[in-house]
């Protein structure tokens, strides 16, 4: 049974890394665009802040805040109760989370300079560069209503095992951004705002295309308020602490920009564009991952099944470490050539460049962290336990901030990455103590031999793929010719040496691979 709920786990990642890593690309396209067009200073520092918020939202309902309440409690329902019962749950969150999300963005507009004088108070002394970044805000902030709204019927979608949707819809998004930056910029005396009317054009098709597939798959969806439901209650009960959670460990990115804002110009698009390129393994593999497990989890608790619970974490946490430490590895050894090949056109310069890789150096060491925290909090959401992942991340929020200040003054705006990855280091360790004192289950020895596999296989490549990027900058390639070559070299040599140690995780993809092609053939 366990092994069955592990290859549905690799199934289910393999349609939503697919389509994410659609939309990561898309969205590279996007920075791309965006720092062709606008480079790393005055107008980029404004749209960042400004867009911060919402995008805080984003994450907040997109990557586990609302799921994390909701999910575990809609997926029991389904298992153990009448499809009236789920029915009413459904359509009461829907109609009390659209009218807090109503509420938040008509808040957000009429009062959109007082959060940017929260997050970026370094504007304040430039009434200029604060006055347009209120207004970006003031235009923005609307898309916390669709993003939030398209967020939870893509969890709704997830439940009922349709993963694409939900992987896809991100796309829209960076589609209509790059469209902006290109086409709207001419209709606007600070071409910036483009940007500004392309989220929130963008945001009103993610939400249409979330409601097609709701409708295709015959959701049943109306208002309703039947808030004396038990289930409905322990939705918004588990609510609270785990967007109070998700919040916190957001606030870390927050509170960067807060400091950023008083370095100088252009720190905080350093930050944003090093980000960006730190959450692109991190989107395609492990929040697709995180995807792919919760629902899995939350059905196994619903029907107690603790050998299943175990074996599936298990095998997520192999799992992530066997693609999350080579492609660490990749991000360190290959950041100048990428930041400059993705970033270095039109406006912005080599000097951003340089600054760009080395945020991004000191991003990359807690990636593996970042990623893992994907692998135990939905456990803990599984469990209906909210309150744990929020205490961690309190404390990992105090971390972060006592370690930026003081390593800002050494480090300038490198400091604030190198703070925030020691920070996610401290949340996950801290999670898996819990969860150990908890003996809900244990680490396997299984994954100890996986996980010491992984990263002799890791080792093996990250020598070879220094000496092809030496020996390619000796004899003077481009940057395209060292990037692609180094890939090649790092997956060959990386899958080469797992299938000579005999990984397990290696054998979970393979399996999932070679099937995929034999439906292709039949």
């Amino acid at each position: 049974m366990a092994g069955s709920k592990n290859k549905e786990i690799v199934k289910n990642l393999s349609i939503v890394s697919f389509f994410t890593l659609i939309s990561r690309i898309l969205g590279l396209l996007r920075d791309v665009a965006i720092a062709f067009f606008f480079g790393a200073g005055f107008y980029t520092d404004v749209f960042f802040v400004a867009f911060r918020i919402p995008n805080l939202f984003r994450r907040l309902f997109g990557e586990g805040g609302l799921s994390a309440s909701f999910i575990p409690v809609y997926s029991g329902s389904l298992v153990k109760r009448p499809a009236k019962d789920s029915e009413d749950i459904l359509n009461t969150v829907f109609s009390l989370l659209f009218l807090i999300l109503v509420f938040l963005s008509l808040f957000g507009v009429i009062f959109s300079f007082i959060f940017v004088a929260i997050t970026a108070p370094g504007f304040i002394s430039n009434p200029s560069k604060f006055a347009l970044a209120a207004l970006l805000t003031k235009i923005m902030f609307p898309y916390i209503l669709l993003i939030g709204l398209s967020a939870f019927f893509a969890g709704v979608l997830n439940v009922h095992g349709s993963y694409a949707p939900g992987a896809i819809y991100p796309a829209i998004l960076n589609i209509f951004l790059i469209l902006s930056a290109i086409f709207l910029r001419q209709f606007f005396h600070y071409k910036i705002i483009a940007l500004a009317v392309g989220v929130i054009i963008g945001g009103i098709f993610q939400l249409i295309s979330q409601l097609y597939y709701i409708k295709r798959k015959k959701i049943k969806l109306r208002l309703g308020f039947n808030i004396k439901n038990s289930e409905v209650k322990a939705v918004f009960k588990l609510m609270i602490p785990s967007l109070l959670g998700m919040a916190v460990i957001q606030l870390n990115l927050i509170f960067d920009t807060f400091l950023a804002s008083f370095l100088p110009k252009g720190s905080i698009s350093y930050i944003y564009y090093a980000d960006r390129l730190y959450q692109f393994p991190l989107g395609v593999f492990a929040i697709a991952l995180q995807t792919a497990i919760f629902p899995v989890l939350s059905a196994s608790f619903a029907r107690h099944d603790t050998e299943e619970i175990g074996a599936s974490f298990n095998f997520a946490t192999s799992l992530m470490f066997f693609i999350i430490i080579p492609s660490s590895i990749g991000l360190i050894l290959l950041r100048k050539e990428l930041v400059e090949i993705i970033y270095m056109h039109g406006a912005f310069n080599f000097l951003d460049a340089s600054n760009t890789a080395n945020v991004l150096l000191f991003f990359v060491i807690g990636l593996w962290a970042s990623a893992l925290l994907k692998t135990v909090v939905p456990v803990f959401y599984a469990m209906k336990d909210t309150k744990t992942p929020v205490n961690a991340a309190i404390y990992s929020l105090i971390i972060n901030m006592i370690l930026a200040v003081i390593l800002m003054k050494f480090m300038r705006v490198a400091g604030l990455a190198l703070a925030s990855s020691i920070s996610l280091v401290f949340n996950y360790f801290f999670l898996l103590k819990r969860l150990g004192i908890k003996n809900e289950f244990k680490i396997k020895r299984s994954f100890y031999i996986s996980f010491f596999k992984t990263v002799v296989a890791s080792f093996v490549m990250a020598v070879l793929v220094e000496l092809v990027i030496v020996f390619c900058r000796g004899l003077g390639y481009n940057n395209l010719i060292i990037i692609v070559v180094s890939l090649i070299t790092g997956v060959l040599s990386y899958m080469t040496a797992s299938f000579f140690v005999k990984n397990s995780s290696m054998d979970g993809i393979t399996h999932i691979i070679l099937r995929a092609l034999k439906k292709k053939e039949t």
